[in-house]
Parts: structure tokens; C-alpha cells; sequence
């Protein structure tokens, strides 16, 4: 019965932490789209420069070091060791924390220097201070993660997010209404990351600060912190490497866009604006991946079970119903986006500017989603290596080939080498697996199917688009309601098809939350 209850939590604390991240990456990827239409191409451009900084440090402080510090935590036999090992962290995090907010202050005009614009130095400045909670908001996350209670890392994470989507909205119209010049809108904005973690601080901070104000055992403080050093710089930093997947992709698109659109012969003032246009693209995949692995994460767990189990059997179908959930639907929300971007461009940011850069990148929805997938099944194997080795293989390739490719081919350039970065991680990853896990990636049953059904929705969204141009007209205004049209056609077929020539087998069918009751329904509608 104990083991029972152990277990619901678990399950319980899982899906609470899902549907916060899932709210959160929402806000996250929606606030970005009334911010372009507010501050403009190159005030968007001076926002998205520096946001791959303040991604780094989400993934420090939310998205990855909690997740190995809960790990920590967990692996302690008593909760005098717990309060223990957070001292140690918070120590260790607090001189961390130190340097990166020193070093980032000091370095800030080296770095606006080689993305190429040296007015950045004061957004730079403004991002780096958000360091300066992460000892607390990353221990604090893990500390309760470790014991799993996933309320205070939830409730902290949506604070933290309405604040900061809040003052950036707020920096944003002001900036707007009294004509401030970007740079200056760009650091009131960035500002809200050390803001909008003081708030989530308020959260977490009184239960670190009984831990660490309380009487402890001097004998126990006498554990060796080299150990844990390493251990955070190894396994902690493949973690964190692994969740900053994007930001660090975005992270060489900083260094490597503007300068390459200059080094094409364009002025500054345009390049800057065109990256801004590029990075219209960044949302709208964040979008399309919180749809696509929204039910692919929530099967990952079951790996480990069934892992730790011994239930090979059960391991396999499980892996195969989240890779074929995962391609699924990351390739459906991939193809609408690829049919519908000229029309979403305009309906969200003003203008079709950039459209075939922007479709290109969505191709990106599919293959992070595989990423996520694959290194699920590994990290449930405790193959945590090759998940790094593709990482740092995918980020080469997009290295070295970034600025050579945007000098010859602008924006279109810079997605075809996400793209191409990310394909190597996928291929290197794949590698890695287990005959037998190998196999089940190369099922061409479902691909064929799947690839099929794509292709007639892909169809049905796009004359759906056209006859809708032609009743409402090709107005911005015009544009939502054959979106939303569009939209509502292509998942009717999408789904509709995917039953019809029978894409999931009947026990994935049933897995599939309501799928029981879709199951009967399409039986009757077959009658």
C-alpha cells in the first residue's frame, strides 16, 4: 500500500510539474508575438540577441540543474543529509553565480562586440543580473523535486513567468508610447528576469533559509564538496546541456546573423531589422514543440519503470507509442505551419517578410521532438554521454557552417543550418541505440502511412487557405478567420485519416488519453 502511495505521488507530482511547464512554455512563446508588433523588426532583433543569455540561465535555475539536484536529493538516505547537500550547493551555486554575474557585467562590451553591435552592452548587462537568484530558485526547485513535491517548483515557475511576461509587455508599450530608442526598451525588458526571480525567490527562499538557520551536525559537514563538484560539472552539465538544446542554437545565431547579413553587403540597419524578421520563427516553433511533446513527455516516465523493472517487453511499447505520438504530431504541426506561413506571418507580425526562412525553420519542431524522444529512451538507460557527444556534433555543424551560409543565402541560410545541426544530433543520437530499440525507429509501415496522411492535409489546409482568401479577402484582418479555418479543416482530416488507415495499432489506441471512446465512436461512424 506504502509502495502504491509512493507511486501516486509520484505520478501525481509529474503531471502537476507537466501542465506548469506546459502553461509556462505557452506564456513563454506567446508574449514574444504582441512584443514584435509593439517594438518592431529591430527592437525584436535587440530582444532576441541577448534572449539566448537569459535561456541559459532559465536552464540553470528551472529546466536543468534542478532536475539533477532532485536526482541528488533523492539518492540521500536521511534528511540530515538532504539539508546537508543543499548547504553544500547553495555554496557552491553562490560562488558560481558570482562569477558568471561578475563576468558577465565585465565582458558584456566583448560580447555586444562579437554579435556585432556593441548598444547591446547594456541588455547584456541588464540579462546577467537574473544569476544572482539562481542558487536559490535552482536548490530550492530541486530540493523539492527530491522529495517529490512539485507544488512550490510549479507555483514558482508560473510566478515567475507572469511577472516577468508582465514587465516585458509593460516595457514594451511604454517604449512604444514615449518613442524610446530599442536598446534602452531591450534592457528595461531584459531587467525582468532578475525581477520576475526575486518574485519566485519569495517561494522558495523560507524553506531553504529553516534549512540552512538550523542547528546541524558538524561531523556531517565535514563531506567532502569535490565529489559533488565534479558531479555537477559532469552529469549536471550534460544535463543542462541537453535543456539549453534550442538557446545554445539561438545562442550561435546571435554571434553568427547580423554579422553574416552585413558581411552580404547589407547595411547594419537592415540586418538588424531581417534578423528580426528571422526571429519571428522562435515562438512560433516554441509553439509547435509544447504540442507536439506535450504527450510524448508524459510517456517517458513509464521508460524508467518499466526499465528499472525489468519489463522489456513493456519498455519497447512503451518507447514505440512515445516515438510514433512524438513524430506524429510534431510533423502534422510542422506541415500546417509549412502550408500556413505566409498567411500566420501576416496575421501575427504584419507582413509575409521572411516566409521561406520561417517555413524552413519549422522543420525544426520535428526533429527537436525526435531529440527529445531518443534521449529519453537513453537517459532511462543511463546513456547520458551520447546524448551530449550529438549535442556538441549538432552545434559544430551549425558552427562552423552558420555564417557561411547566411553570407550566401541571408535568413534562409541561418534555418537551413539549424536544421542541418539538429539532423547530425538526431543521426549521432540514433547511433547510440540498442539493436532492438534501432528497429523499432525503422518501422516504414507507419512512416509510409504517416507521410501519406501528411500530405493530404497538407493539401486540405492549403485549398482550404486558398478558398478562404476568396471569400474574406487577403487583409491582415482577413487572415484570422482563414487560419482559423485552415486549421480546423486540416486536424478534422489529420485525425479522420490517421483512423481511418488505422496509422496506431489498437493498444496504442487505447493508451491515447480518450482513446477508448475515440476507438468506438469511429467504429460506429464506419457502420
Amino acid at each position: 500500500m506504502k509502495q502504491k502511495s509512493h507511486l501516486h505521488n509520484i505520478f501525481q507530482g509529474a503531471l502537476i510539474l507537466t501542465a506548469s511547464n506546459l502553461i509556462a512554455k505557452i506564456l513563454s512563446a506567446g508574449y514574444r508575438i504582441p512584443l514584435q508588433n509593439l517594438v518592431g523588426n529591430t527592437g525584436f532583433y535587440v530582444y532576441q540577441q541577448v534572449y539566448p543569455l537569459y535561456g541559459i540561465g532559465v536552464t540553470l535555475a528551472l529546466s536543468g540543474l534542478p532536475v539533477f539536484i532532485s536526482k541528488l536529493v533523492a539518492e540521500q538516505n536521511s534528511q540530515l543529509e538532504k539539508e546537508l547537500l543543499v548547504r553544500q550547493l547553495l555554496k557552491i551555486l553562490g560562488v558560481l553565480a558570482l562569477i558568471l554575474v561578475i563576468g558577465g557585467w565585465l565582458s558584456a562590451p566583448l560580447i555586444a562586440e562579437m554579435m556585432g553591435d556593441r548598444m547591446l552592452t547594456s541588455v547584456i548587462r541588464s540579462v546577467v543580473l537574473m544569476f544572482c537568484v539562481m542558487p536559490i530558485l535552482a536548490v530550492g526547485r530541486g530540493y523539492w523535486q527530491g522529495k517529490y513535491n512539485m507544488v512550490p517548483t510549479a507555483t514558482s515557475q508560473l510566478v515567475e513567468q507572469v511577472v516577468r511576461v508582465t514587465i516585458v509587455i509593460s516595457a514594451a508599450v511604454v517604449a512604444h508610447q514615449f518613442h524610446w530608442d530599442v536598446y534602452k526598451m531591450g534592457s528595461a525588458a531584459m531587467i525582468s528576469a532578475i525581477i520576475a526571480g526575486v518574485f519566485a525567490s519569495f517561494i522558495l527562499g523560507p524553506s531553504l533559509w529553516q534549512i540552512i538557520s538550523r542547528p546541524h551536525n558538524t561531523q556531517l559537514t565535514r563531506s567532502p564538496i569535490l565529489p559533488l563538484i565534479k558531479r555537477l560539472v559532469v552529469e549536471g552539465g550534460i544535463v543542462c546541456l541537453f535543456a539549453a538544446l534550442i538557446v545554445l542554437f539561438q545562442l550561435i545565431d546571435s554571434f553568427t546573423v547580423k554579422r553574416g547579413l552585413v558581411g552580404s553587403g547589407l547595411s547594419a540597419t537592415h540586418a538588424k531589422a531581417l534578423k528580426g524578421v528571422f526571429d519571428r520563427g522562435q515562438p512560433l516553433v516554441q509553439l509547435g514543440l509544447v504540442i507536439a511533446t506535450s504527450f510524448s513527455t508524459m510517456l517517458l516516465p513509464a521508460l524508467t519503470a518499466s526499465h528499472v523493472a525489468g519489463k522489456l517487453v513493456e519498455f519497447r511499447r512503451s518507447f514505440r507509442f512515445a516515438l510514433h505520438m512524438c513524430i506524429t504530431m510534431s510533423l502534422f504541426a510542422a506541415g500546417g505551419l509549412i502550408v500556413l506561413m505566409p498567411q500566420i506571418n501576416l496575421l501575427l507580425f504584419a507582413s509575409r517578410a521572411g516566409s521561406l526562412a520561417l517555413a524552413v525553420s519549422m522543420l525544426n519542431i520535428v526533429l527537436v521532438a525526435v531529440i527529445t524522444t531518443y534521449s529519453g529512451a537513453l537517459q532511462s538507460l543511463n546513456q547520458f554521454s551520447v546524448t551530449a557527444v550529438g549535442l556538441i556534433g549538432g552545434l559544430g555543424v551549425k558552427a562552423v557552417l552558420n555564417f557561411y551560409l547566411v553570407k550566401h543565402f541571408e535568413i534562409v541560410g541561418a534555418a537551413v543550418g539549424t536544421v542541418l545541426g539538429l539532423l547530425v544530433t538526431v543521426l549521432i543520437i540514433r547511433s547510440a541505440f540498442p539493436t532492438q530499440l534501432r528497429r523499432l525507429t525503422s518501422d516504414w509501415s507507419f512512416r509510409l502511412k504517416l507521410v501519406g496522411i501528411c500530405a493530404i492535409m497538407m493539401v486540405a489546409v492549403k485549398v482550404t487557405c486558398i478558398i478562404s482568401m476568396q471569400i474574406f479577402g487577403v487583409t491582415r484582418m482577413a487572415m484570422l478567420p482563414t487560419v482559423f479555418l485552415s486549421v480546423l479543416v486540416g486536424c478534422l482530416v489529420a485525425l479522420g485519416t490517421v483512423f481511418w488507415w488505422h496509422l496506431f495499432s489498437l493498444k496504442e489506441l487505447v493508451t491515447f488519453p480518450g482513446g477508448k471512446r475515440l476507438l468506438i465512436l469511429m467504429r460506429q461512424l464506419k457502420k
